[in-house]
């Protein structure tokens, strides 16, 4: 088994790096198992040491340049806030032999990103664009809609509030029922004609000698 002294653990890192395939997603071998059982066997038998081994310490290495690399960004961008602060730059041995793992990194954000903007551009559900359609639709009555919420906003008492928002369901619920339609209110108002007719009529005439006896 290697000794995992400074010099074994570069020369470990170095073998890594050389093989673009097990961490740069952006190579065609990427996905290749084969090949990549390969390459970790090719970096075992240079250390000598089993591919357990090896696959172990480079997961260990990777997790603690990740960790190094990321407060340095931090201490990076408050610097930045902050113009004439100086930023240190990470006293770790292995952080500079590591540092193309931002590389592979960043390629498979960027990966993502388009994964998910292509996802996002892709053609939704049915429902979807006539929701937006219609949103979209500022007619009369989406006029008229903002303007009545607009003067209910303005009402602060809750109980009056409350009281016009019954009352418009009430009117709207009405109005559904056909109860405004022009042929329906007609009838209404020829039905209440029709009820005065029928009323017995009293004559001016007839009303002085009432009110005279």
């Amino acid at each position: 088994m290697a000794q995992w002294r400074q010099e074994t653990i570069l020369k470990l890192i170095g073998a890594y790096h050389a093989r673009k395939l097990l961490w740069d997603h952006n190579t065609s071998d990427y996905t290749d198992r084969n090949k990549r059982i390969h390459a970790w066997k090719e970096i075992a038998d240079e250390l000598g040491c089993d591919v357990m081994t090896v696959e172990r310490k480079l997961k260990s290495l990777k997790t603690h340049f990740m960790s190094v690399h990321k407060a340095y960004t931090k201490r990076r961008l408050k610097a930045d806030l902050n113009p004439g602060s100086a930023v240190i730059k990470p006293k770790w041995f292995a952080y500079d032999a590591l540092a193309f793992l931002n590389k592979g990194r960043l390629v498979r954000i960027n990966r993502e990103t388009a994964n998910m903007e292509k996802q996002n551009s892709a053609p939704v559900p049915n429902w979807k664009p006539q929701f937006q359609e219609i949103s979209s639709c500022r007619d009369e009555f989406t006029v008229f809609a903002e303007h009545v919420a607009i003067r209910l906003k303005n009402i602060t008492d809750v109980h009056a509030r409350l009281v016009a928002q019954h009352q418009i369901n009430n009117i709207l619920f009405e109005a559904e029922m056909g109860k405004y339609n022009m042929h329906s209110s007609f009838n209404t108002v020829n039905s209440e004609l029709t009820e005065n007719l029928d009323e017995p009529s009293t004559s001016n005439e007839e009303k002085v000698m009432i009110n005279i006896t």
